[in-house]
């Protein structure tokens, strides 16, 4: 029987690039799901590659291909992972063994935040819109470490001003990442959000200036490396247009999305 099963889980292996490896796998069941070792009709497994399916190929959740559990299972465990902080819990783990298997401190001192307006793909989704970059829809924000590793992150109404998210990103950062001091933002985060963050969070924000006289785009030391993680947000075709109705749901998808990364590095 248990030969019966590898030989399927190799063929849609062959399927399925999303599938995870043996490593990625027993990495995920120590820590996602502490070794649970309950008899299940669907194992948690195809329904952790379920959801990566959905979120690597932008179907719905009702598309989900019939080799997966039915989408209704699938889609009541995410909920489950979500509102217990399985997956940002995850993420934190994941972000913390690469950066040691890197022989980097655990914990970084130096961040970089930014934030992506994104294009609406759900008329029942809260979208607002960007007046400055002219997209309607929401907007992510994010801070990364010198890696490109994502530490925080929130979503908002594309309308809401880049500076507003900064305070609940730094609290959300100062919460985990006990070694943040310093956070590189542009000229968007200047003047009494900065003081605030400083004094309630002990982080610094520091502003990147392109040189008067410059034209065109400049690489900025550091924080260049956001740029880089939307362009990694965007290879997820889920992530090409907001598609969720709510933005805790857009959240945890960002958080799959960069685990789903981190998973290729351990």
């Amino acid at each position: 029987m248990l030969k019966e099963k590898n030989i399927v889980h190799m063929h849609r292996i062959n399927l399925y690039q999303t599938l995870l490896t043996e490593g990625q796998w027993s990495y995920i069941n120590k820590v996602f799901f502490e070794n649970d070792c309950r008899k299940r009709k669907n194992s948690l497994r195809s329904l952790f590659e379920a959801v990566l399916y959905l979120l690597v190929t932008g179907c719905q959740w009702r598309m989900l291909p019939h080799d997966y559990p039915k989408w209704q299972l699938v889609y009541y465990y995410f909920r489950k992972w979500s509102k217990e902080g399985r997956i940002e819990h995850l993420l934190n783990k994941l972000v913390r063994k690469v950066r040691k298997k890197r022989n980097q401190s655990e914990s970084p001192s130096v961040g970089a935040l930014d934030a992506q307006s994104v294009k609406w793909g759900n008329r029942k989704s809260d979208n607002g819109f960007d007046a400055n970059k002219k997209v309607k829809g929401i907007k992510r924000n994010i801070v990364v470490d010198r890696n490109g590793f994502i530490l925080a992150r929130t979503v908002c109404s594309a309308s809401v001003h880049d500076s507003h998210q900064a305070h609940p990103l730094c609290n959300a950062a100062d919460r985990e990442w006990e070694r943040l001091e310093k956070v590189l933002v542009d000229r968007g985060y200047r003047g009494e959000i900065a003081k605030d963050i400083e004094k309630d969070f002990a982080i610094s924000l520091e502003v990147s200036n392109t040189p008067n006289g410059t034209k065109g785009f400049i690489p900025k030391p550091l924080r260049w490396v956001v740029e880089r993680t939307f362009s990694w947000l965007d290879w997820f075709r889920r992530l090409s247009r907001n598609y969720e109705e709510s933005t805790e749901v857009a959240e945890e998808m960002i958080d799959l999305a960069a685990i789903k990364i981190l998973l290729n590095q351990i």
